[in-house]
């Protein structure tokens, strides 16, 4: 799974981490101190960092690493107490606790994890410090057009680009937002594709005005198209839009239901299922369809 191979490319980050770690034992062997009173993985999580000593991040026989569990760092000063998840737009992209990891998810790419650390206070803000990933969560309201209010904001930082978004309390619904929507909206995209009468891929699904729910699709030809269908499930419109007219929401996602071209080569698509029910795959930007 993609889960796994980010968590191996985060062993190998941890096996260098690790050395450096072994290094600054041995200066201070030689005498380097660490600040009176800590330890060194004290002093790592006071800073809100990844404490990198083999008491918290050991070696795992696949040269992973293994998280610290929720239940082993104190909570008791967190803004928000776990679990919790974190969800934004533009892209799309969502962040999990999952088994003592943080499980970011972002529309169309390889998942990224990242352990979960006891973090730091900054101006008001609990910041993770977890490279990867840097996750900073402030008391602020929020608002998102996918997963509603919150009384939280979120920033996470990952190579440098800020994703910002809000955070809630408890689990999600599992997989991307782009899968949500599709199993929330399917009845909309059958009726869809069905009044469309030719092969598409969906590239977005949403609430719209009058509780009827629109949803974007993209023919073979290139042709992209506005589809409305009402609260009873019978199609309001559906039309051909100029690619000038058509807004970021035409983007969002490449779904392909299942029984639409399922010949289709994409390594890295995402099944999205619904139960045990597989109803199509989210394709990545380099799928071709």
């Amino acid at each position: 799974m993609i889960r796994s191979a980010a968590r191996g490319a985060w062993g190998t980050k941890a096996a260098a981490t690790a050395c450096l770690g072994a290094f600054a034992m041995v200066l201070a062997a030689c005498g380097g101190e660490t600040p009176a009173g800590k330890t060194a993985d004290q002093a790592a999580t006071t800073s809100g960092q990844a404490p990198t000593t083999s008491a918290t991040l050991s070696r795992q026989a696949d040269g992973g690493v293994q998280p610290v569990a929720v239940e082993n760092l104190d909570t008791s000063t967190w803004l928000m107490q776990p679990p919790f998840y974190a969800a934004g737009e533009e892209p799309n992209w969502r962040i999990d606790i999952e088994d003592g990891w943080f499980s970011f998810k972002r529309s169309g790419l390889p998942g990224i994890d990242a352990p979960l650390v006891q973090p730091a206070r900054e101006n008001g803000a609990d910041v993770f410090n977890t490279p990867p990933l840097k996750v900073s969560i402030k008391k602020t309201t929020c608002q998102t057009e996918s997963a509603g209010q919150a009384d939280y904001t979120v920033d996470v930082v990952l190579d440098g680009v800020s994703y910002e978004g809000c955070a809630f309390a408890g689990h999600s619904s599992g997989g991307s937002p782009e899968a949500a929507s599709v199993v929330e909206d399917l009845g909309a995209i059958d009726a869809c594709l069905a009044e469309l009468k030719k092969p598409a891929l969906i590239t977005a699904a949403f609430t719209r005005e009058s509780e009827r729910t629109g949803v974007g699709l993209r023919g073979k030809d290139g042709i992209l198209y506005d589809c409305a269908v009402e609260k009873d499930g019978k199609v309001a419109y559906l039309d051909p839009i100029e690619p000038s007219q058509a807004g970021p929401w035409m983007t969002k996602m490449r779904f392909l239901r299942a029984g639409i071209a399922d010949d289709a080569k994409c390594d890295g698509a995402d099944d999205v299922r619904s139960g045990d029910t597989l109803i199509g795959r989210l394709l990545t930007p380099k799928c071709r369809f």
